[in-house]
């Protein structure tokens, strides 16, 4: 028998369904969701995948999975670690700011993952082909930041 559930009832029952199983297509989704009394449309439950903040991450079984973006930041920290390891010529700090100096082509791939990091101290980034700019609120941030980067490079 079917249930009609309200929006924070039926996005309740979606985190739990996620959680508990590897959700690698929205038709996937609504199948678990029927099994579990649930009838949806298409149009619901991709609305209800963009409100949910749900995102597509690597799957243990290969290929990709729904999943939260909170529970998948530390792979942008992955990412911030591969791309300096892999680049990364220099780094220095200067008042505000954090100069990074990376083989050519590199620049804006780096900043693009520092911006997708939710670091307090960071009020942005500017990058060209072989240097990226991170800009911080204060000298003592800036200090945190070169730390994080340091740890992430060595």
């Amino acid at each position: 028998m079917m249930k009609i559930m309200n929006k924070k009832e039926r996005h309740a029952l979606i985190k739990k369904v996620i959680t508990q199983n590897e959700i690698k297509t929205q038709e996937q989704l609504v199948e678990e969701l029927a099994k579990n009394g649930l009838e949806i449309t298409q149009a619901t439950i991709s609305r209800d995948i963009r409100e949910l903040n749900l995102a597509k991450y690597p799957a243990k079984s290969g290929g990709t999975r729904y999943g939260f973006v909170a529970e998948y930041k530390y792979l942008d920290t992955i990412k911030l670690r591969k791309k300096l390891e892999d680049a990364l010529i220099s780094m220095e700090r200067i008042e505000y700011f954090i100069l990074l100096k990376t083989l050519p082509g590199h620049a804006q791939t780096i900043g693009a993952v520092l911006d997708e990091l939710d670091w307090e101290e960071k009020a942005g980034t500017i990058c060209g082909n072989d240097t990226s700019l991170i800009i911080c609120k204060t000298k003592e941030q800036a200090k945190v930041i070169e730390q994080r980067l340091k740890a992430l490079s060595s």
